[in-house]
């Protein structure tokens, strides 16, 4: 059976998308020796492969818009490409099967309804017009994957698909070769860690408000945002919370936020193994895979109090209100002054992170495909 996999975020390891396609498919790698694989990517990567698995460069056209660029790779060149090497069976690794059926069984993985289920995500009318295109697909595909049991739900109330459709395949902490290397930051205290994207849904400005009122005068413990250069959030950081002595001297505040570049896998592992918890204010998730990342490390997570986040949690999460910056500070202070609760839910992390395992999400997945076969 020829497998041919739309991997265009495989260059794109930095993303949760090119985690998933990284992780998935070289747990597919080591499991599947039967089958071939073609990965249609934009650039080629250094992805070590056995012989069954085969990457194949389509270049994007030449249009001055990235989206139509995007656009006209997903639904003309992949298409196309598939047509051309005889692929059996498709499988696009998130929401970009064309809306005309490509005439053999079609699987996409959905990581979450947030196009279409937070309106923020769709001002423009060029992202109202693609994610109208990929709603419609969705609805033409032969099987949908998806990442949780909450996403699952969402799926039904968007795209209205039948159960025995769907299959639920949750993301694992990512396969490592590489050993943990610090980042060369000047880290002289202990750190809370926030690692994730800086769209409005997570609200990071909330967190970092909430930070400086109830955290950073009180205790010399910064909050290390990564990725967060760059992400205008400087402004966000200010005075306004600082102590002063008889109203007139100010008084050095204990603890700093730290926005980093990104990191390297390596040096990110590092900094998991030294925070205190992993922070997460999330508004709306479709799995949070950082969540499993940090438990995979024994860390306790400090997270808002959403569906998605008890179901991947569970036991390992501290759940705090998080409709304010007075109600996500004070959970935070609850948090870091119950050494009890750090040490218990640190234990149930290592516990709870044996449930998500990538060689299991890769057999699941290659029973999806059994369905076809």
């Amino acid at each position: 059976m020829k497998i041919g996999i739309n991997a265009r975020f495989l260059p794109l390891p930095y993303t949760g998308i090119g985690k998933y396609s990284y992780n998935l498919l070289s747990a597919l790698a080591q499991l599947d020796e039967e089958n071939q694989y073609f990965l249609f990517t934009p650039q080629l990567v250094d992805f070590p492969l056995p012989e069954n698995f085969k990457q194949i460069r389509v270049p994007e056209k030449d249009y001055k818009s990235p989206s139509l660029r995007k656009a006209h790779w997903e639904y003309n060149l992949i298409p196309e490409e598939m047509k051309k090497w005889e692929i059996d069976m498709a499988h696009f690794l998130y929401p970009s099967n064309p809306l005309m059926k490509l005439g053999i069984p079609t699987i996409v993985t959905v990581h979450d309804m947030i196009p279409w289920r937070l309106p923020g995500y769709n001002k423009l009318l060029r992202s109202k017009l693609y994610h109208m295109h990929a709603k419609w697909a969705l609805k033409r595909a032969d099987h949908i994957i998806t990442v949780s049991d909450f996403s699952k739900g969402e799926i039904q109330k968007i795209v209205k698909t039948e159960d025995k459709n769907l299959s639920v395949t949750p993301l694992a902490p990512p396969i490592t070769h590489y050993d943990c290397m610090p980042p060369g930051l000047n880290l002289r205290r202990k750190f809370l860690l926030y690692v994730g994207g800086y769209d409005a849904r997570k609200n990071v400005p909330m967190m970092m408000i909430a930070y400086q009122k109830f955290i950073a005068n009180y205790y010399p413990i910064d909050l290390i945002l990564v990725g967060g250069k760059g992400k205008d959030l400087e402004e966000f950081i200010t005075d306004e919370f600082t102590e002063k002595v008889a109203g007139r001297f100010t008084v050095k505040p204990k603890g700093k936020v730290i926005l980093t570049e990104s990191l390297q896998d390596s040096e990110l592992c590092a900094l998991y193994k030294q925070a205190i918890a992993l922070v997460h204010p999330s508004n709306y998730e479709g799995f949070n895979l950082p969540l499993v990342e940090a438990m995979k490390h024994g860390r306790p997570l400090v997270i808002s109090d959403i569906p998605v986040h008890h179901e991947v949690a569970g036991n390992a999460g501290f759940y705090v209100d998080h409709s304010s910056e007075d109600a996500f500070g004070i959970g935070l202070h609850e948090f870091l002054n119950d050494s009890k609760i750090q040490k218990e839910l640190s234990e149930n992390a290592a516990m709870r992170v044996k449930d998500f395992d990538w060689k299991h999400a890769a057999q699941q997945t290659l029973d999806v495909y059994n369905l076809f076969m």
